[in-house]
């Protein structure tokens, strides 16, 4: 068509009717045009590709989420009428479901980080299963299944799904054996101090384990469960444990220190909102105790907010000297 075009153009120049100038800018004209309506399918068809992508990901998400669901709710409402064997079969199925579903969208590679996500999942339901199948009620191996299956998916997919269920499956392992294997006829109280301490070992062994493989696999992710980790032993070193609003200070400023150092860094805003709740949460609580008095919860707050503050100035200096840099 344009090689037509710029014949009669030509013989439209040699009558003089056109210019070259003119029959040039036609020319130019007729290509843009044609090629705006060659990309124009295009366009629509990768308009379109994300937005089915989109509706086929919350597919997915949706149907992990009604296995999810259906099993709650079996478990809240009807679960005494299911039976041994109805429990049983509900409990494999919670399993089976989305372990094949994720593994044949992993295999595929249609949509690997959902696939991922629903493998995660069949984790916990791998640690449900065993409790209902063999009706293990110290949750002990059933936590150290779902810990298990969720260190072999982060090693074998690398991917940071698996760090999140490892990390809630640790931390049930822990309370598990610390009540049912270390202590399992003591409870916290104040004839026992030994079962804050454990626990709170226990949490700084899950929250090292997360720090280290930060180094290997989504270190924001696995640095930030470690900073929760951190939380919770200082939560449980208050409930009776000696000295515990000592320690429980000790161990969230260290574990403050390191998120604000981590946050100034790398400017992961995730190590900032841990670090400050436990700031906030830690520090008022634990000077409250120690000097028995509503000051030291004052106390706590201001020098809480100082630490802030002074993060601020920090962070705010290195962006002032970055550019320059």
């Amino acid at each position: 068509m344009v090689n037509r075009l710029e014949t009669e153009l030509a013989r439209l120049v040699e009558q003089q009717v056109l210019s070259s100038s003119q029959a040039q800018g036609l020319v130019e004209a007729a290509r843009a045009d044609r090629l705006d309506t060659q990309q124009v399918p295009s366009e629509s068809a990768a308009r379109a590709t994300p937005r089915s992508s989109a509706v086929l990901e919350v597919l997915g998400y949706v149907g992990g989420a009604l296995v999810l669901g259906a099993v709650i709710m079996l478990g809240s409402f009807f679960w005494g009428d299911l039976g041994s064997t109805g429990r049983k079969l509900v409990a494999v199925a919670s399993m089976v479901v989305p372990a094949l579903g994720g593994a044949a969208l992993v295999r595929g590679r249609t949509r690997p980080e959902l696939g991922r996500i629903l493998l995660a999942l069949a984790c916990y339901a791998a640690g449900f299963a065993y409790l209902v199948v063999f009706d293990d009620r110290k949750f002990v191996v059933s936590a150290a299944i779902v810990v298990l299956t969720s260190a072999v998916g982060a090693v074998v997919l690398r991917s940071g799904a698996f760090l999140v269920s490892g990390w809630s499956g640790a931390m049930l392992l822990v309370c598990a054996v610390v009540f049912n294997v270390i202590d399992p006829v003591e409870t916290i109280g104040p004839d026992n101090t030994a079962v804050p301490v454990h626990l709170a070992v226990g949490f700084l062994l899950v929250g090292l384990t997360l720090a280290a493989s930060g180094l290997l696999l989504s270190q924001t992710l696995a640095w930030s469960l470690a900073g929760l980790s951190g939380w919770a032993a200082s939560i449980v070193l208050q409930m009776d444990a000696p000295d515990g609003e000592w320690l429980s200070l000790v161990l969230a400023t260290l574990v403050t220190a390191a998120l604000l150092t981590a946050f100034v860094l790398s400017r992961r805003y995730a190590y900032a909102v841990i670090g400050c709740a436990i700031l906030l949460s830690i520090w008022p609580v634990s000077l409250y105790r120690i000097i028995h008095d509503a000051v030291g919860a004052a106390i706590g707050l201001v020098a809480a907010g100082a630490v802030l503050i002074g993060t601020v100035i920090v962070l705010s200096r290195r962006r002032r000297i970055s550019p320059a840099a």
